[in-house]
């Protein structure tokens, strides 16, 4: 075996030389004959790269990741380095001509050793996981490294193409080295004792031998080698002086609102309205919160901060803060921006044990329709593994979204095998249960709250190692309604991984239903049923033809509840005022349409104060508005005017009301009690969150619109009239089903779910609510929420003052003062009926069983 590699040495070497008159190699030479020590490597490798990825992949990774990958890769690595360190010359001597054959073999022993790092990274975190185009890169690196074998047998293009990536492959790990430079001094000593410390040279090592290669090819592939050195360093510098002049144009930002008159909103909200759209400034804002940064000693190992292990390794971001001083921003106001810009909310809830080693593993969802009640009820239940190596217990954080209007009406955990319900309480007594519980006495406990936007957060504890652990949630949603199709939307959610996760979906209709249109194929189960079995999809729907409404209703304490087509009515309205939202989401041609419409009328925009629009100033007004990425229109400052009118078109983020509590803007929104909501055009297709919750709260009446529409209703003095202002207070009007619920005392055919009874309690609570939202001292308020918080036990869910809960023992509920609701819908269930029955029903149903049972013993007895 000595001779043939010496042999083939001595042919490499030659064939190194051999070039035509242009100074190109020869398309001749031999081409490289892979002998065994080479498919040894590559099957080294293929085994190594497949046992870590099939452990990434793995139900049980990362314990699996660790144990079992790590080792075999360890291993694999050690067994491919002593073989080649017995092959005549030592794979040490890197320089020596006579070495240059095993070149191909020590770039794939130094990827076999790269396995083995990223493996050993993940038991003892050097850096965070590596960004999108950094795995590519990295893959790419790899599939070069081993083209290199046959680049004899290439076409002179491919050969150029080859030595430009592997010119950009050697700044790649010149990157990788000079990142864990600082580890080397320890990593020298840590060689002797434990040897596991090699890794942190391997980067070194491919860089080294890139150099080399690229060194003896120089002449041949200047010009490619040059490009591929090129290119990534000029791509660097560029990013980093366009990542410093938007931290300056930020800083400058800062210093602007800091010197303004109004201080109506925190500038964290200025500046997210008025922050550039493009990825590099919203890296920039993300920073050490998203991603791994050196800290002021250069230390570089990875932190964990509130985005926990979303947090990723993106040596772009990481050089450019190296050589960029940071905006003078908080961590608090980087958090706030994160969340609405990059829809972090979920990532960055409060938590009281790490959640990092968990995952989603199955999913059963159960959908009961009503097409004739134009609702549904679903059923999600979710099983949990924890996967830590310990026994280090976890807690799970889910957030549900949720399809418009809809409303949590039960929840579940299963406690040593049995399913508990969930008590409802008033949220402040449900969050103090559950941060005792966890916080301090680490048992079993499960708790649902409220959010806005449509969502809701579950929090589930403890998930113990290598267990599963179940809830159940339950939802209360409204059918969409669009021209004579009706749509169900899955409720999808965010929270430990679920890409591997299974799922499995039933489907019943309590009518038949045609036109039945599913993304997906099911089996039928029986009448109306469909089921499925598959891998988790978070986001599809389903659409059918819609049924004439059923009359029926539903009875519960004396009171009957039934729905109606919702029919627009229009009242007299003359609006004197048209006040225009403008933001990013508007297009020119739209702002036009709508400043030509209404031009005859005093037209004003909101930017610091309201700013009459005239033909003079409309253009540069709205030059600078269209470019805000949201607006936060003062609803307060116009909605006592009867003549109003607010036109809008929202983007799809925005902040919360909520983040308005402690500002002077949501304090004059807390402080404005007007009854009656701002009458409200929409012309887009979505609301923003903030917009969403007014809505939601009565505080503004959006009626979706287009031009045509609102061109109408202008010419005839007219606006769509409030129905649950009209003639009766005990009517709820649900906009996508376009249809309204009432509650009355009349007399009807029972035969509709309760669930009518659930949709109608939570838009009337929100409606009594109203701006009194943004009082957290209202919220507390158990004396002054008292009557909502029966409505809302009565209904069983969950609003912005009550939550769900679950605890472990009678004792638990007992300490915290959380009882039982009483005379209530409880939990939701696919069982339920149609009716509940009334106290004196109850007292009629136990009468006749005493009789029954009294009878029959007798007959007995005389027998």
């Amino acid at each position: 075996m000595k001779t043939m590699l010496q042999s083939s040495e001595a042919d490499y070497a030659a064939n190194d030389h051999s070039t035509n008159n242009t100074g190109i190699p020869t398309e001749s030479r031999k081409p490289f004959a892979m002998e065994t020590d080479y498919l040894i490597g590559l099957i080294c490798l293929s085994l190594s790269f497949g046992i870590f990825v099939f452990a990434k992949q793995s139900a049980d990774s990362p314990a699996l990741l660790f144990e079992s990958s790590f080792l075999f890769s360890y291993v694999i690595a050690v067994f491919y380095t002593i073989r080649m360190s017995t092959k005549g010359e030592t794979w040490f001597s890197f320089w020596k001509t006579k070495n240059q054959i095993y070149q191909p073999h020590r770039l794939l022993l130094w990827l076999i050793w790269l396995v083995s790092c990223f493996s050993f990274n993940t038991a003892f975190p050097v850096f965070h996981e590596s960004a999108a185009w950094l795995s590519i890169a990295i893959m790419i690196s790899a599939g070069v490294c081993i083209a290199f074998t046959w680049e004899e047998s290439l076409t002179l293009f491919f050969r150029k193409l080859l030595f430009l990536l592997l010119g950009s492959s050697s700044v790649l790990w010149a990157y990788y080295a000079i990142y864990l430079s600082w580890l080397y001094p320890a990593s020298i000593i840590g060689l002797v004792f434990f040897g596991l410390s090699i890794h942190s040279f391997i980067p070194f090592m491919l860089c080294i031998t890139h150099f080399r290669i690229l060194s003896r090819r120089w002449k041949t592939y200047k010009i490619p080698i040059m490009a591929g050195i090129l290119l990534p360093v000029l791509f660097v510098i560029g990013y980093v002086v366009q990542w410093n002049l938007i931290s300056k144009k930020i800083q400058s930002l800062t210093n602007s609102i800091a010197t303004q008159d109004s201080d109506d909103l925190p500038a964290w909200i200025e500046i997210g309205k008025q922050m550039d759209d493009d990825w590099i400034t919203k890296q920039v804002m993300m920073d050490y919160l998203a991603y791994q940064t050196p800290r002021s000693d250069f230390d570089f190992l990875p932190r964990t901060l509130n985005l926990g292990n979303t947090v990723r390794h993106d040596p772009l971001v990481l050089i450019a803060s190296l050589f960029t001083k940071k905006p003078d921003l908080s961590q608090s106001d980087r958090i706030k921006l994160l969340e609405v810009l990059n829809d972090a909310r979920h990532y960055t809830q409060e938590r009281l044990w790490s959640g990092n080693n968990l995952s989603t593993e199955n999913v059963v969802t159960q959908i009961r329709i009503y097409p004739d009640f134009r609702t549904a009820y679903t059923e999600k239940t979710l099983s949990i593994a924890n996967h830590s190596l310990s026994s280090w217990q976890e807690e799970a954080i889910y957030t549900f979204y949720l399809p418009e209007g809809s409303v949590v009406s039960s929840l579940s955990l299963w406690i040593n095998d049995k399913e508990e319900k969930g008590y409802l309480t008033t949220q402040t007594k449900a969050d103090s249960a559950y941060k005792t519980i966890v916080g301090v006495e680490s048992r079993d406990p499960s708790v649902i709250h409220w959010q806005e936007g449509n969502t809701v957060k579950v929090k589930v504890f403890p998930c113990i190692a290598r267990e599963r652990r179940k809830f159940k949630i339950g939802i209360t949603s409204p059918l969409q309604l669009n021209g004579n199709r009706l749509t169900y939307e899955n409720i999808y959610f965010k929270g430990p991984p679920s890409d591997d996760a299974s799922e499995g979906i039933r489907l019943d209709f309590t009518k038949n239903v045609s036109g039945l249109k599913i993304p997906f194929e099911m089996e039928e189960s029986g009448a109306n049923q469909l089921v499925l079995n598959r891998t988790y999809i978070p986001s599809w729907n389903l659409s059918f033809d819609a049924i004439p409404l059923s009359d029926k209703g539903f009875v519960f304490n004396s009171k009957t509840y039934q729905i109606k087509p919702f029919k627009e009515i229009p009242e007299s309205f003359s609006a004197k005022k048209i006040y225009l939202d403008i933001n990013k989401a508007w297009t020119k041609n739209e702002f036009d349409s709508v400043y030509a419409l209404v031009k005859n009328k005093a037209v004003f925009v909101y930017d610091d104060g309201m700013i009459q629009l005239s033909s003079q100033n409309k253009d540069a007004i709205f030059a600078r508005l269209s470019s805000w990425n949201y607006s936060l229109f003062p609803v307060h400052a116009v909605r006592h005017q009867s003549d109003a009118l607010l036109i809008t078109k929202e983007t799809h983020i925005s902040p919360n009301v909520k983040d308005l509590q402690e500002t002077q803007f949501g304090r004059a929104l807390r402080n404005d009690t007007l009854a009656n909501p701002l009458r409200t055009f929409n012309i887009g297709n979505e609301l923003s969150p903030y917009f969403k919750t007014l809505h939601e709260l009565r505080i503004v009446r959006c009626e979706k619109a287009d031009l045509r529409q609102i061109i109408e209703m202008l010419a005839k003095n007219q606006f769509p009239i409030d129905q649950e202002k009209g003639a009766s207070k005990n009517l709820v009007r649900i906009d996508n089903a376009k249809m309204t619920i009432s509650e009355s005392e009349d007399s009807v055919s029972i035969g509709a779910p309760d669930h009518i009874a659930r949709l109608y309690a939570y838009n009337h609570m929100m409606q009594q609510i109203g701006t009194k939202y943004l009082s957290k001292d209202y919220l507390k308020d158990s004396a002054a929420t008292s009557g909502l918080i029966t409505e809302a036990e009565q209904a069983n869910i969950v609003t912005p003052i009550s939550s769900l809960i679950v605890l472990e023992t009678a004792q638990d509920y007992t300490r915290f003062d959380i009882q039982k609701s009483k005379n209530s819908l409880d939990n939701a269930t696919l069982k339920n009926s149609g009716a509940v029955p009334e106290p004196h029903e109850w007292a009629l149903i136990i009468i006749f069983a005493l009789l029954v049972s009294y009878y029959t013993f007798r007959s007995y007895a005389r027998w």
